[in-house]
């Protein structure tokens, strides 16, 4: 298919945990609709890379640049700025020091530097794109433009969202939901902006990122909402994201978003996506189509 509509579905979390990869390893085995995973490389788990890549060689591999959860790749003590006194990140305090100038930049940016390399050691030519935990990205989008460049990555995680696909009447529902909270449009207007100047650094991405949410309608977590946002889809290429694993210690430790990610790795699992995306005419691409 050239043209059309294409859908990037990227796993989020692989590495985060044994519950977090064997779930997308799951998921992709037997949905056969996932196309891509974003890696958390700063868990031993990261190593089953190696294992995904032999079992499905199309697959595309990005990291999920991650500054908040877990231990650094680098040791502790060569960013300092970014670790507690046990050596771990700062979870949700991370964008509050970040904003308050508490974070070395330097620092941050070895550290992104070590988690791609780390990718790399596993992934080889089939890492593609970077991404971020909890999308931090745009709050430090210079110095991750900076990271793409200085790690010969060129593709990235579009954070212009396209709202409400999941919706029965998308466009009447979009209109709806920016008129109730205004500030969201304005924030999703200024994210179009940052990816205009990615774009214009030579990055490369889809035209939109699906977002969902906003309809009140639900989340990622029941299958109609996906069967909808496939009927939905417009031509041109774009991004969903998902998160589907068996809650874990690890999950459990790090996380919010636990038991949701059980009923993911149920829908995605599930043919029923795949053969609805047949129908509706998407393919489903990784990041290497862009």
């Amino acid at each position: 298919m050239t043209g059309g509509k294409k859908l990037i579905v990227n796993a989020d979390g692989f590495g985060f945990g044994a519950g977090a990869t064997q779930g997308i390893i799951d998921a992709i085995g037997e949905g056969r609709f996932i196309s891509s995973v974003s890696v958390n490389a700063n868990f031993p788990d990261v190593s089953r890379v190696r294992d995904l890549i032999r079992e499905f060689p199309n697959i595309s591999v990005g990291v999920h640049l991650n500054p908040m959860v877990g231990r650094p790749c680098l040791p502790p003590e060569s960013v300092s700025s970014l670790v507690r006194k046990d050596g771990c990140f700062h979870e949700s305090q991370f964008v509050r020091l970040l904003q308050d100038g508490r974070v070395v930049l330097d620092e941050l940016q070895a550290e992104f530097e070590a988690q791609v390399e780390r990718v790399r050691q596993y992934a080889g030519d089939r890492l593609t794109h970077i991404d971020s935990q909890e999308n931090t990205h745009l709050h430090y989008f210079e110095l991750f433009l900076r990271v793409a460049r200085s790690c010969k990555l060129r593709r990235m995680r579009t954070n212009a969202s396209l709202i409400c696909l999941e919706a029965e009447w998308p466009r009447c529902s979009r209109l709806k939901a920016y008129a109730r909270r205004p500030h969201v449009w304005l924030a999703h207007r200024y994210r179009r902006y940052q990816m205009w100047r990615a774009r214009a650094r030579g990055m490369r991405m889809a035209d939109y990122l699906v977002t969902v949410g906003y309809s009140d309608s639900g989340n990622k977590t029941q299958l109609q909402n996906w069967l909808r946002v496939l009927r939905n889809l417009p031509s041109g290429t774009h991004e969903i994201y998902c998160h589907p694993a068996y809650p874990d210690a690890t999950l459990r430790r790090w996380s919010t978003y636990c038991d949701e990610r059980a009923r993911e790795l149920a829908i995605l699992r599930d043919k029923q996506l795949c053969n609805m995306a047949r129908a509706s005419g998407v393919e489903t691409v990784g990041f290497d189509a862009i």
